[in-house]
């Protein structure tokens, strides 16, 4: 994608944020299935 304004600017940072979101979402879902302590598993679930 060609960034030619400002508005593609925002447009694409955006996409880049959700994608990390997603991204994070995916790994604290995984560790909290992996976590051997219920305490563990709990934080991570707090932060999805």
């Amino acid at each position: 994608m060609k960034i030619k304004s400002l508005d593609d600017l925002f447009v694409h940072e955006l996409k880049d944020l959700y994608s990390a979101e997603k991204q994070m979402v995916q790994g604290l879902q995984k560790l909290a299935k992996k976590a051997s302590r219920e305490e563990l598993r709990t934080a991570f679930e707090q932060h999805l």
